[in-house]
C-alpha cells in the first residue's frame, strides 16, 4: 500500500545544483511534492556556508527503511562521505531525512524549527494527498 512520507532535504555545498540532482533521483522512488526552499544558518555545526533547505512529501510504495537506504545512496552519489563519523558536523552536498509517515498524527511537530516557515506551503497539499489515499483504500 502506498505511503506518504514527510521528508527534509538540505545542502550547503553547491546547494542549487545538488537540489536539482537530488530531486531527479528522488523522482525514481515515487511522486514528490516540494515546499519552497529557503536558506538557513547551519545548526549544530560550525560553517560559514548557509544551507538551502526544504520539506517534501513523497508518495511511494517503499517502506521507510528501504527509502532511507535510497536517500543515503543519493547523498553518497552527490559526494557526501557517510562513512565519516563526523559527517553530520561537516559541510555537505546533500542531507535527506524522513521525518515520518503522514499517518503519524503529530508529524508536523517533527519539522525542525528552521523549516517551520515553509509548512504552510506544503501542509494543504499533504492533507489533500492523505485524503485521496484514504479514499482509494476505503
Amino acid at each position: 500500500m502506498p505511503q506518504i512520507y514527510l521528508c527534509t532535504m538540505g545542502a550547503n555545498l553547491a546547494p542549487e545544483t545538488n537540489f536539482a540532482k537530488a530531486r531527479e533521483q528522488i523522482a525514481r522512488y515515487g511522486r514528490a511534492h516540494y515546499s519552497r526552499a529557503i536558506y538557513t544558518r547551519p545548526v549544530a555545526m560550525k560553517s560559514d556556508l548557509d544551507f538551502l533547505n526544504a520539506l517534501f512529501l513523497l508518495e511511494t510504495d517503499l517502506d521507510s527503511d528501504t527509502l532511507k537506504l535510497h536517500f543515503n545512496a543519493i547523498e553518497i552519489n552527490l559526494g557526501r562521505d557517510r562513512k565519516d563519523p563526523l559527517s553530520s558536523q561537516k559541510d555537505r552536498p546533500m542531507d535527506i531525512d524522513i521525518l515520518g509517515s503522514l499517518t503519524h498524527k503529530d508529524i508536523w511537530q517533527l519539522v525542525p524549527s528552521y523549516l517551520e516557515s515553509v509548512i504552510p506551503t506544503l501542509k494543504p497539499m499533504a492533507n489533500n494527498l492523505q485524503q485521496q489515499l484514504d479514499f482509494q483504500h476505503d
